[in-house]
């Protein structure tokens, strides 16, 4: 208990400091949850930055809730969704939920899908979420 209080203000210090990660990094850090996104392009971002190519940046709005974003990496082995609302996160996941076995990496507003379960546990490293796969 007292490292992890030790570790928590380190990483309080340096972020007050501007070295090390931000408030919303450490509170993700602290409760396990993942951080929510405005769009699927500040999404693939997080997911470029984790080592993960997406040479896809035709992000799509749903034509019912422009909140939420769709983006397909052009690779055509993953794409991503943010939602907009909780109803349509429920959505996503109800949907990947009965499809056949596609895994999937989930949190908050955001759902991240490839048949690569490796780059999925990659993604899960650095931006937090569960890992589901379908039966």
């Amino acid at each position: 208990m007292r490292r992890s209080a030790l570790a928590l203000l380190s990483l309080s210090t340096l972020a007050l400091t501007g070295c090390g990660p931000t408030a919303e990094d450490i509170q993700a850090m602290v409760d396990g949850s993942a951080r929510a996104y405005d769009d699927a392009l500040a999404l693939r971002e997080d997911v470029v930055d984790a080592g993960v190519p997406c040479p896809g940046t035709d992000q799509l709005s749903a034509p019912d809730d422009p909140e939420t974003t769709f983006l397909d990496c052009t690779n055509g082995h993953m794409g991503m969704a943010v939602a907009g609302s909780d109803e349509e996160m429920e959505g996503f996941l109800n949907t990947l939920g009965s499809r056949g076995r596609i895994p999937f990496l989930h949190a908050a507003n955001w759902v991240v899908i490839s048949p690569d379960e490796a780059r999925l546990e990659q993604l899960q490293d650095e931006l937090g979420g569960e890992l589901s796969t379908n039966p």
